[in-house]
């Protein structure tokens, strides 16, 4: 069969998730690496939608991280995300959604709002692994692409002060619900403790960083690191990628990135 591939954004909390678990999984891959905007005619071809990540393996077609991580979780079980105890997966689930339905989008609302101020170092961000003239040819077009994203996301000061409220929600969520075991659902390492470290990511200093933000970070990042510095759920984002984030799948094919 094909190598697996993963269609995905490199700075993204969501894609993270995905590309997590196939590493987790020791499942081998190609990534292709897509910039935000442009993106969207080649991923509607592959799926008739157009959000990434989107997973192109055995012939199936999988988008959404969730649904990636189902997929994968019924084609190679083995190790396990899901919990074993029906009320255990159960509650681990649950914390997926409520992380992929109100967390992973306040985070990603509160943080843009911040970058946005910076669009030459956000249009680096979205760009670093591409080449040269795509970087260029992004840079001119971004204000449009600023335009739409702030449209799409419904991003205002407004929708920003409650995304970090929301945020801050979570971290509380991961410190509290994390403390008698270290994990979130049961006393290992599930979906639920993938989900929320990876979507609690972008509010994490960590160096190495699962995003390789472009160096050096300007002052507008540092200041958005600095506000959850000393918030004890850092520390368990910090603490899950160090125990179990583990060695990447990925096959490094020496071709650039898909755009």
């Amino acid at each position: 069969m094909p190598t697996p591939e993963l269609f995905q954004f490199r700075i993204s909390h969501f894609n993270e998730k995905a590309r997590w678990a196939l590493d987790y999984k020791g499942i081998a891959h190609v990534r292709h690496s897509l910039v935000p905007g442009p993106h969207k005619p080649k991923i509607k071809k592959l799926s008739g939608q157009e959000q990434v990540p989107l997973l192109r393996m055995d012939g199936d077609i999988v988008a959404g991280s969730n649904v990636i991580i189902d997929y994968l979780e019924r084609r190679h079980p083995d190790p396990a995300l899901y919990p074993q105890d029906a009320a255990t997966r159960a509650r681990a689930l649950s914390i997926q959604a409520r992380l992929d339905d109100e967390i992973g989008p306040a985070i990603r609302l509160a943080m843009f709002h911040e970058l946005l101020a910076d669009p030459g170092y956000f249009t680096r961000m979205l760009t670093w692994d591409q080449s040269a003239l795509v970087r260029v040819g992004y840079r001119l077009i971004f204000p449009a692409v600023r335009i739409l994203m702030s449209r799409e996301m419904k991003i205002t000061p407004e929708n920003a002060a409650r995304a970090l409220e929301v945020t801050r929600g979570g971290f509380d969520f991961v410190a509290r619900e994390s403390a008698a075991t270290g994990y979130l659902a049961g006393d290992r390492f599930s979906v639920a403790d993938l989900a929320a470290a990876s979507l609690l990511a972008p509010g994490v200093e960590m160096d190495p960083s699962p995003f390789a933000y472009p160096k050096p970070a300007p002052p507008s990042l540092r200041a958005w690191w600095a506000r959850w510095k000393d918030h004890p759920g850092t520390k368990w984002v910090r603490g899950i990628f160090e125990k179990h984030r583990g060695k990447t799948s990925e096959i490094q094919t020496g071709r650039a990135s898909v755009r």
